[in-house]
Order: C-alpha cells, then structure tokens, then sequence
C-alpha cells in the first residue's frame, strides 16, 4: 500500500514509518522540516497541490505545548495554522478520492469531567488552546466523505520522550526529592510510541473506521511513576513533596496558562484512562505496559545525562 505520513520528522510518524515499512508499505513522508520526501508547509495550498496520490494518508503532523517552537505570545494562531488550517488543507486535497485517511488525535479532546474512564462514545470538548484546535481539526476530518478513522493516543513515552520525566529524574538523582503538583493518586494512561504505530496499521489494514483510543495495560499514577522511577534506577526511598494545585492554577492563569495548559490542570486533579476495546477488535495488541514506558523513559534520561557529562 502507498502510504503518505505527514509531520515524519516527529516523535510519533518516526516510529509509524518504521511500522509501516516493515509490514511491506511504501511510505512518502512530507514535514516543514527534516530528512523527507516533500518538504513543506500543509497550511499552504500551493504545497499540498503538489503532494502524490496515495492508498492512505497518516495525518501525524500536529503542534502541541510541548513543541519546541511554540510561541509565548499569538499561540492561537499557532495552534490554528499549524492544527486547523494544515488539516483543511490536507483534507481538501484528499477529499472525495480513494485514499483512506486516518488522522492522530488527542485524549485532550474527551471533556475531562473526572470520569473513570474515557471510551470512544464519551463527550468531547475543547477545554484550552490546544484541544479546541484538535476539535477542530477533527471537524474537518469528519466531514470528508473518504474512508477515515481517528487514533487517540493519551500521554506518548518512549525512548526519546522526556518532558514532565526529566525533571523528575533529575531531581530525584541529584537531591533525592521530587516535587510536583496535586495529590499524585489519579491513574494516567499512557502509551509507547511504537504502540501507537502498530495501532495505526492494524486500523489502516483492517479498514476500520471511527475512533481508537491507544493506551497501554495497567495505568498508573504519579506517585507509582517515582516508584517505578526510583527503582529503575535504584534510588531508594525519595521524599515526595505535594504542591497544592490552588497556587500553581492561579499562576498558570496569570501566566496565560504557559506554565501549566488548563488541559494539564484538568488531568493533574482527576483521573485519565482510556478505553481500548474497539482498538483490541482490530487486532492490536499493546506490547508495553504503563510501568516499562516510565522504567524506559527513566533509563533514557538518565543514560543521556552520564553521556552528556562524559563528553
């Protein structure tokens, strides 16, 4: 199958083209930047005018509050030209064709009410800049008449993937202490990246249609992330320090919502696990379960930090 991955440089459509290819694919990859076939900006007409007829496109290309670029200021319109506008894009020069569309969401579009668990039915609602630009980006998606399915991955780890970690690890290295926000008891799924990629294929050579949640067995919570943490590592016992979330959401809010997106807020003070049935009946079978991504992303951080030190 001729296969078009967009946003190819990213964390996510790496691992989808080593999928896809090894299952016998012919992958062309498009990005604003990197090492790929075609590159440039799918916000721009002219662009995708000139991007190939394909069997399936793989819509990985998105921004989200951990991109590097991301601006301080005018972040709607980031979120917009780089979500919105390069989705109706990509979409209008694939729609009405043969060519299956199969688009990466985000576990931010459920309405995070406190539920037990999000399944593919549970209402969805934009709560701050980045999950309204997914909605929309998803409108899009729905209105196309061509064969499409959605994946919605929840948090991403990986060898690779640091954010939230990195300081944990540090801190927890370096001073024996971790501090964070929130109680730290609410279960958070999470998903390895090569998870996400092998759900992407089944859907995609299955022909299934509609929404996938991908997230690995047996979510955790944060305090069970240190624990795994610090025994990856074997740190022994690591003092725990509460933040109360009151002060670090009137900061955040003050900040215009740089230091922590309400989105962040929300999953910090509830739960947030997915259901994966639907994603299952494809055929998808999760290697990794939420304990080896924390353990594998402890690993890589604090491999990477005695490389750095050594050179």
């Amino acid at each position: 199958m001729k296969i078009l991955l967009t946003g190819a440089a990213g964390f996510l459509a790496r691992a989808c083209l080593v999928e896809l290819a090894s299952r016998g694919h012919e992958v062309l990859t498009t990005d604003c930047r990197g090492r790929v076939d075609h590159v440039g900006d799918l916000a721009d007409t002219a662009f995708c005018a000139t991007l190939p007829d394909a069997d399936a496109v793989v819509h990985a290309a998105a921004v989200q509050y951990v991109s590097r670029d991301m601006p301080w200021i005018r972040r709607q319109a980031y979120f917009q030209h780089n979500n919105v506008e390069a989705t109706r894009q990509l979409c209008a020069r694939y729609s009405g064709l043969s060519t299956r569309f199969v688009n990466v969401g985000t576990s931010m579009m459920y309405a995070q009410d406190g539920s037990p668990v999000y399944s593919t039915g549970s209402p969805m609602q934009g709560q701050g800049v980045y999950s309204r630009s997914k909605l929309a980006a998803q409108a899009w998606v729905d209105a196309l008449p061509n064969s499409k399915a959605t994946i919605i991955p929840c948090i991403i780890g990986g060898v690779g993937r640091e954010g939230l970690f990195r300081s944990f690890v540090n801190m927890m290295q370096s001073l024996g202490v971790v501090a964070f926000p929130g109680s730290g008891r609410h279960k958070t799924s999470m998903v390895h990246v090569k998870d996400v990629a092998s759900l992407i294929a089944c859907v995609i050579e299955s022909g299934a249609s509609g929404l996938f949640n991908a997230a690995a067995p047996d979510p955790l919570s944060i305090e069970q992330w240190i624990d795994e943490i610090s025994a990856e590592l074997a740190l022994g016992a690591v003092r725990r320090i509460h933040l109360p979330l009151a002060p670090v959401r009137a900061l955040s809010a003050l900040s215009g919502y740089r230091i922590l997106a309400r989105e962040q807020l929300l999953m910090l003070a509830q739960p947030h696990v997915l259901g994966i049935e639907e994603s299952l009946a494809t055929g998808w079978q999760p290697r990794f379960d939420n304990a080896r991504i924390v353990r594998d992303i402890a690993r890589y951080i604090a491999d990477s930090a005695k490389d750095a030190r050594s050179h």
